[in-house]
């Protein structure tokens, strides 16, 4: 007959070798700019790593493009001629933002914090020329167009 502290290691045993495997945690994002396609919301396809474009580069669309044609893009906005911030973005707390090309492409992310004030895109392509900027979940919109130098453009909102 076993003693008491041998049917409790034994039952111990039992018990811990019935016990599902610890799961993995799940794999991080490869892409920290996973945003929507504007307006429908369908997510995109396309690439997701320069690794796949390679010699070229993975742009934020998805879409493979010369180094020549992508830059960092930087979009910032005020709220009725004030700076963004918590009290000057009031009951709007988050945007959606969508970039523009001539030809009618258009790719964008939401939501976007307001009071940030910034928005910025490290791989921006440069057919994107024109910037929008609303409420998140709303249909009015504000434009700016992006300075093909520089890759910026200031948005007031009303």
């Amino acid at each position: 007959m076993l003693d008491p502290a041998m049917r409790l290691a034994l039952a111990l045993v039992l018990v811990v070798g019935c016990l599902p495997p610890p799961s993995d945690p799940p794999p991080p994002d490869p892409d920290p700019y996973d945003g929507w396609d504007f307006p429908t919301g369908d997510p995109y396809d396309g690439c997701r790593m320069d690794s796949e474009c390679a010699p070229q580069i993975c742009a934020r669309d998805r879409a493979c493009y010369p180094a020549t044609s992508v830059h960092a893009g930087r979009v910032t906005w005020t709220i009725h001629g004030m700076p963004a911030s918590t009290a000057s973005c009031g009951t709007t707390p988050n945007l959606h933002i969508s970039f523009r090309s001539s030809n009618g492409e258009a790719f964008g992310f939401a939501p976007v914090p307001c009071k940030n004030g910034l928005f910025s895109v490290d791989k921006l392509p440069t057919q994107y020329t024109t910037v929008e900027l609303g409420v998140d979940g709303g249909s009015t919109t504000t434009m700016a167009v992006i300075d093909r130098e520089t890759g910026e453009a200031l948005v007031k909102l009303p």
